[in-house]
């Protein structure tokens, strides 16, 4: 009998000593009044609508106090009842914070505050005595779930952050020193032990002017070094039916930055080396950019009327923090702040798989807690996973059945608009489409404004369209959409391959510069012809999938290739590199509906569902982008719903587009759907509305009336719909449902309001480890069966299962970056950052394992949940147009690609800036 392999993920379970103490002041009712007339006077002093800023007197109290503060609740509708500090604090204390707080936060200039001022919340605040409480009695347990209020967690985060701090990471012979901060992570802040690099000589750092001509070899150039530092996030955290807390380490590069100018977040270390870091806040940008406001003038008038020492002071001890420590040029100092937005940089981001290990033995020793372990249940995920041969599909377009796949997808052929501006990429795409088409005698010449075949029930049609195609806003493009030939043919899907260009780096730039006022700085996102040509082509019927320019590969070393056994083979290699051009043509197939038949044998493998099923992906996002802001002031809410239904032996792609002002809604061929889908604005809506489970509700309904006697599973993403369904969050896992399918007055789940035959035959919620309440994996052991254990594999991207939660798996994921054969893909697995050979490693982006959470949240109770989340996991393996894994099960992610695919989905979105990865 060979060994078990067992996962130990960057997690531990929490126990009563761990979460500690904290003392808990009940405020009296009498502040809700009092709040609200603060919050009156703060909103016609600011004209704004928000709450008042009570973070910047969780500031004022974190620096002063040095201890942790947390109010709750956290609401703009309600005032604050609680606040949990891990310091008792005095009662002068604690009134003199408010009151410089109250001054600031209603405008009263630092050299007219007071201690004396007199503030009736101050005395609501210091009218109570502080109790305290054992956090564990404060935490809610059932036999599948776990819950408590919001300080709980701010105030056990707080009190392990601080136990860990104690310890030091002992990794590669090092003993490296961590300090806590204020909001309860890990930093090394030594600087002997920042990783710093330097920029090549002939490479522009975003931030800094370019070296002058000739000048690119001085050596004032080549040693202008940059900083980076680990920070671990550390929170307590609950698994889906898991009834125990957990303690859950997340890892981080941050990127230290050498000015403050448009910085956001940033640290502050006071006198005292045992204090925690204090993380402040910044706003404003380029020369103007300064410390939070509120929290700026309190502290400062906390330093000259308290002359506390903690802060480091002026000659006259006004400041907290004098102007000359906002100079950030030099080496770190106690004031550091983030690159404040993602950029060129040469330290790469992620830690490696080596680091995440020595985080895992830090944890167990300074808690004495065992990881959270979970055992493999399936090794082998990649059953009928897609194959290619440099790029090409090397089955589906070939299959003898693709009548039968086309026909299922809604059309007998395709037909293929290739819209191009410059000739070479025209040659590019005729020798992409040649290649994939299986037609490389079209390699070499295509004839212009002529349909072609291509063989394999497809044709193609190239067109000169450089003034449709250009950026900018003109009012031609209507009628250039009108005249493109091609547009129609009888029973035929009609696509577009269109060229584009786009550098997200570079219009992020332009789109930054253009909002700080830059002068000839102009946004080019509005001016982008992508969005305004898709929805034009989408109502002539037609989908267009954008094809960028390859990015430049760095040169590799020269290796001996095999001789070509065919002219096929041939363009192959000579197109092998070109991943972009691939991924679009795999893309655009994946858009007009194709599904292979490999999809029954990833779903009916060992161990999978054997009987025949319909697979159903949800899909939600609100969007809050400034450019809806500018036009209502209501989110934007996408949802759609995608179902995998097998016909006749092939598989039909449906989705579910919601009816509104532009029309009737219903389920339609997936790629007719997404015509309807761009032609249209992104609905306004949001995930809190009311009637947004019963229209979920009622698409499935009318699913079930289209697919008969077939049952269907629903899969789900964890991060978009714990909020709409309350047996969703993990919380409420033991709460049942009424029997008219609601829990706490709200539709329990999706489909819970329908009939029993509706329903799903069973809901898999999906939730990737890009969510920090995932748990990532760590280390791997093999267990005999006397129970002895030895090192297991380094990496696996096979499925587990806890051994105390009988619903709930963790898929692991080796990201396809790392299993490439340059020396690159390995870096992290042997060592961590801080023995890193040379700058070069430095520069790499490292590489973790991450997971994919599989939680059954309803199944037959007649059968085993296992080969639901083995259906689920393969589902990931199985991307029509990628050979990764994907995040999510093909039915949520073939969702996600059309509400990507939209032409508003980029323009309305205000991506955050992340420092990190």
């Amino acid at each position: 009998m060979s060994d078990d392999v067992m996962m130990s993920l960057l997690a531990c379970p929490l126990s009563p000593d761990l979460a500690g103490t904290v003392w808990l002041y009940r405020l009296p009712d009498k502040i809700e009044s009092e709040w609200q007339r603060l919050r009156g006077q703060y909103r016609a002093l600011t004209h704004t609508d928000g709450n008042l800023p009570y973070t910047g007197l969780l500031t004022v109290l974190r620096a002063s106090g040095n201890t942790s503060a947390s109010l709750w609740p956290s609401s703009k509708a309600h005032p604050p009842r609680i606040l949990a500090m891990s310091k008792r604090l005095s009662a002068p204390h604690l009134r003199f914070a408010v009151c410089l707080w109250e001054q600031a936060m209603l405008g009263v200039k630092a050299d007219d505050m007071t201690l004396d001022y007199p503030s009736t919340l101050a005395d609501l605040f210091t009218s109570t005595e502080p109790d305290q409480v054992r956090l564990w009695d404060h935490i809610r347990l059932g036999p599948r779930a776990v819950d408590a209020d919001g300080w709980v967690f701010d105030a056990v985060n707080s009190n392990i952050t601080a136990q860990l701090a104690t310890q030091k990471l002992a990794v590669d012979g090092l003993k490296i020193p961590l300090r806590a901060d204020s909001e309860s992570n890990l930093v090394v802040w030594d600087n002997d032990f920042l990783w710093s690099n330097t920029w090549h000589a002939t490479s522009s750092p975003r931030n800094d002017k370019a070296p002058a001509s000739g000048t690119s070899d001085l050596p004032e150039w080549k040693t202008r070094f940059y900083r980076a530092t680990l920070r671990i996030d550390v929170a307590m955290k609950s698994v889906h039916a898991l009834p125990v807390p957990l303690l859950t380490l997340r890892p981080h590069i941050s990127r230290l930055s050498n000015t403050v100018s448009s910085a956001r977040t940033g640290w502050f270390a006071p006198r005292s080396p045992n204090a925690p870091l204090l993380n402040v806040a910044l706003g404003g940008t380029g020369k103007n950019t300064h410390l939070e406001h509120t929290s700026r003038l309190a502290l400062d008038a906390w330093v000259r009327l308290k002359d506390e020492r903690v802060f480091p002071r002026s000659k006259d001890a006004k400041e907290f923090l004098p102007v000359s420590t906002l100079d950030i040029s030099g080496a770190p100092g106690n004031f550091r702040v983030l690159v404040p937005f993602s950029t060129a940089f040469p330290i790469g981001r992620s830690v490696g798989i080596h680091t995440v290990a020595a985080l895992a033995d830090h944890l167990s020793e300074a808690t004495g807690q065992d990881l959270l372990r979970a055992r493999q249940v399936v090794k082998n995920l990649g059953i009928g996973t897609r194959q290619t041969d440099n790029g090409r599909d090397t089955v589906l377009l070939d299959d003898e059945a693709l009548k039968e796949i086309m026909r299922a997808a809604g059309c007998s052929r395709l037909r293929i608009l290739a819209l191009y501006q410059h000739q070479d990429t025209r040659t590019r795409m005729q020798r992409l489409l040649a290649y994939h088409f299986n037609r490389p005698d079209l390699a070499d010449g295509m004839p212009e404004d002529k349909v072609v075949a291509l063989g394999c029930r497809t044709e193609v049609l190239f067109h000169h369209a450089p003034d449709l195609l250009a950026h900018g806003d003109h009012a031609q493009r209507p009628a250039l959409v009108a005249a493109l030939p091609g547009l129609q043919a009888d029973d035929t899907g009609v696509l577009a391959l269109v060229e584009t260009e786009f550098d997200a780096k570079k219009w992020s730039k332009q789109r930054r510069d253009a909002e700080r006022g830059v002068e000839g700085a102009v946004d080019p996102y509005p001016l982008d012809a992508k969005p305004k040509v898709s929805r034009l082509l989408a109502q002539r019927g037609v989908l267009a999938q954008f094809v960028t320019k390859p990015k430049k590969k760095r040169p590799s070393p020269t290796t001996e290739t095999e001789q070509p056994a065919s002219p096929l083979h041939a363009l192959g290699q000579e197109l092998k590199n070109d991943h972009a051009g691939h991924n679009a043509v795999g893309d655009m197939l994946r858009a007009a509906g194709l599904v292979h038949p490999r999809l029954t044998r990833t779903i009916t493998h060992r161990g999978g569902l054997q009987h025949p099923l319909a697979h159903v992906g949800l899909h939600l996002r609100e969007q809050r982008g400034a450019y809806y802001k500018k036009r209502t002031d209501r989110p934007a809410l996408m949802w759609i719903l995608t179902a995998f239904v097998p016909v006749a032996g092939q598989w039909k792609t449906l989705a579910y587009v919601p009816p509104g002002p532009h029309g009737a809604g219903g389920w339609f061929d997936y790629a007719f759907a997404q015509v309807i889908s761009r032609r249209n604005p992104i609905p306004e809506g949001s995930r809190s509305e009311s009637g947004l489970p019963r229209r979920i509700d009622h698409a499935l309904f009318q699913l079930r009336e289209w697919i008969g006697a077939t049952e269907y599973v629903l899969y789900v993403s964890g991060d978009s719909t714990r909020s709409v369904w309350p047996l969703m969050s993990n919380k409420n896992a033991d709460l049942p449902a009424d029997e008219t399918g609601q829990t706490y007055g709200r539709p329990a789940l999706p489909g819970a309001t329908l009939d029993p035959g509706h329903r799903p035959k069973a809901i898999i919620r999906t939730t990737s480890s890009t969510n920090p309440s995932i748990p990532v994996p760590a280390v791997f052991h093999t267990v005999d069966d006397l129970g002895n254990e030895a090192a297991g594999p380094r990496t696996s991207n096979a499925l587990f299962q806890p051994d105390d939660a009988s619903t709930t798996y963790f898929m692991s994921r080796l990201p396809l970056q790392a299993t490439g054969g340059t020396p690159s893909a390995k870096l992290g697995r042997k060592n961590s950052r801080w023995t890193a050979a040379n700058g070069a490693e430095q520069a790499e982006n490292w590489h973790c394992l991450t997971s994919t959470e599989i939680a059954v949240i309803t199944h037959p109770a007649n059968e085993d949940s296992l080969p639901y989340a083995i259906t689920a996991a393969r589902l990931c393996t199985h991307a029509l147009a990628w050979m990764g894994r994907t995040q999510h099960p093909l039915p949520i992610h073939a969702a996600i690609q059309m509400d990507k695919n939209h032409p508003d989905h980029r323009r309305t979105i205000d991506s955050d800036s992340k420092n990190d990865d």
